[in-house]
């Protein structure tokens, strides 16, 4: 319907990962085709480098792209935002660090590995004239306690957006200890709790655990939600979720 937004968020597997025929030149084609068949107005995307962005960017005609790398140089992975600029303008965005210096490009927090980000933006839905904020990100997949501080300092910034809508791949399912900053200020999952599982690791399989979400605050209303599966050849190793919001 024309006053849904459709939000949809995927994990693509970073292209420099050597996964056999499963690896980015065997797959690229696949996962356009994948994204495309999902018809997102805003798609979010994770592990995604430049070589990536660009492939989907020209597949997926029509759309604009926002979001820095992790490092100092704001190179290396994104967690991008494809946005449909026919619907959707985009008053403004940045790059958040998740660490005690938001600002500062490449910082990370104590023993972690890599930086961790955060692409937010405010966005106008020029159809449904409603402004809202969305932020994707990718939080530390193995340890719970930078997780922790990732949600609440997640939770702590969401005080100043408007409407807020987080989505990306949090290595956690909603019931984990470490979301709950999340939910304490007020955001809920859009899946229904048996909805299926989003990390297969390229098994195709749809009982693994659903650690990608798509997460509103109060405003929204569900009117469907889904993960995407599909069968064949495998787009990427996670499967995508699939919200279509209104706001109340």
């Amino acid at each position: 319907m024309a006053d849904t937004l459709r939000i949809v968020t995927c994990n693509i597997r970073n292209g420099r990962a050597f996964d056999g025929m499963d690896s980015w030149p065997f797959r690229w084609r696949r996962l356009v085709d994948y994204l495309c068949s999902l018809d997102a107005d805003v798609l979010a995307l994770q592990e995604a480098y430049t070589f990536q962005i660009r492939t989907i960017s020209r597949g997926l005609d029509g759309h604009q792209v926002i979001g820095d790398g992790r490092n100092r140089r704001r190179k290396s992975e994104h967690v991008p935002v494809l946005i449909r600029r026919d619907r959707i303008e985009v008053l403004d965005s940045s790059t958040l660090w998740l660490s005690d210096t938001p600002n500062m490009p490449g910082s990370r927090q104590p023993g972690a590995r890599f930086p961790r980000i955060a692409t937010t933006a405010t966005l106008h839905d020029r159809t449904t004239g409603h402004t809202f904020t969305l932020a994707n990100t990718h939080l530390d997949a193995s340890d719970d306690g930078r997780r922790l501080r990732s949600a609440e300092l997640l939770a702590d910034w969401s005080s100043d957006w408007t409407t807020p809508v987080l989505v990306g791949d949090l290595n956690a399912s909603i019931e984990a200890p470490e979301l709950s900053p999340l939910l304490a200020v007020g955001f809920r999952d859009t899946c229904p709790s048996d909805a299926p599982g989003t990390n297969h690791d390229f098994t195709g399989r749809a009982d693994g655990p659903r650690i990608d979400h798509v997460l509103v605050g109060p405003p929204w209303s569900v009117s469907a939600a889904t993960v995407a599966i599909r069968d064949g050849r495998l787009p990427t190793d996670h499967w995508a979720v699939v919200v279509d919001l209104r706001l109340r």
